[in-house]
């Protein structure tokens, strides 16, 4: 089965992976509507081949209505990152909403979500599963996130409506601003320092299998009404990732810094994040650089005989010429 000569509703088309996302889908012959809440924000989709742009906001049910009509998918990428409870929740529950309403009344074949490994929460070790459960606790985005799935299921069991819920982890490549940008930053310090030994897992997927994936979701019948993890599986640590991305830069040294120093400042540090109304949990991230663990992929091998393809040195190799375009690689 194929998407190509279709017409899809990407939101979230100017961010890192809804463009990436909408550049797949367009190579594919798809016929893309890439939705843009402020379209000079397009950039690198801009003027590209069964792409066009559409300006919209997922927290406008009525427009969200409009530019839904026509459409077979719905890829619902489009997401708050960060803020209060009270913002995150507006974009990510109530525009959730939104997209799931206007999709039902289109009768679209399908809407893909993305969600996020947020949705577990930080307190668990060891192998983690889709059928864990969602312990979000105070950080705002892991808490609308998981509400949001709360939705996707409401509204799908309403409507009869398909749906499948992607949950990547920390997504990396060209483009990436946290996961590649930032951490390539830390990567060339020569040595590279870090909270811990490096051995505690780290949980990179590279973005062209996240994408992958949610092409599979859009048309694989045994991904209805499901959720699927997308991550390294097996974890890689913080050692092995950073290291990579120091081996650009021809270094491999390491800078341990002992956890015990940050234990009683975290919490100061929250506090006043707290005070913000952004709390990040802190204390409990800490432990989370140094915890052994891995989000399980076989449910996606299971049930729809997919995984990951690209592996960690690829994946960062691939980085390189965005880096050097970016000027923070020689």
């Amino acid at each position: 089965m194929s998407l190509a000569g279709r017409q899809v509703l990407v939101t979230g088309a100017t961010g890192f992976l809804g463009g990436a996302l909408a550049l797949r889908l367009a190579q594919d012959g798809v016929q893309v509507k890439a939705l843009a809440r402020r379209p000079q924000k397009a950039g690198y989709i801009s003027g590209q081949p069964n792409i066009t742009i559409i300006e919209g906001d997922i927290t406008d049910l009525e427009r969200m209505k409009q530019v839904t009509q026509g459409c077979s998918i719905v890829f619902h990428v489009a997401a708050a990152l960060g803020g209060t409870l009270e913002k995150q929740h507006h974009i990510n529950v109530d525009g959730t909403r939104n997209v799931m309403l206007a999709a039902a009344e289109a009768r679209v074949e399908r809407v893909v979500v993305v969600s996020s490994i947020a949705v577990y929460g930080y307190g668990y070790n060891g192998d983690i599963t889709e059928d864990f459960e969602q312990k979000p606790l105070r950080t705002p985005y892991n808490i609308t996130k998981s509400q949001a799935e709360s939705v996707v299921r409401e509204i799908g069991a309403q409507t009869n409506l398909a749906y499948s819920i992607v949950r990547p982890a920390m997504i990396y490549g060209p483009r990436s601003n946290a996961w590649t940008a930032t951490l390539f930053k830390l990567a060339k310090s020569n040595p590279t320092p870090f909270l811990g030994d490096g051995h505690g897992n780290v949980h990179p997927i590279y973005v062209d299998d996240v994408v992958d994936l949610m092409t599979q979701l859009a048309m694989h019948p045994a991904a209805v009404g499901q959720a699927f993890n997308c991550s390294a599986d097996p974890a890689p640590t913080w050692r092995e990732f950073l290291g990579g991305y120091s081996r650009l830069v021809g270094h491999n040294r390491w800078l341990s810094i002992p956890p015990i120093i940050m234990r009683p400042i975290a919490p100061l540090i929250e506090f006043f994040l707290a005070l913000r109304g952004e709390p990040q949990e802190l204390p409990t991230l800490v432990d989370f650089l140094q915890a052994s663990k891995t989000y399980k992929m076989t449910k996606a091998r299971g049930l729809l005989g997919w995984q990951p393809k690209t592996d960690l040195q690829t994946g960062i190799n691939n980085c390189a010429p965005w880096l050097r375009e970016k000027g923070l690689l020689n």
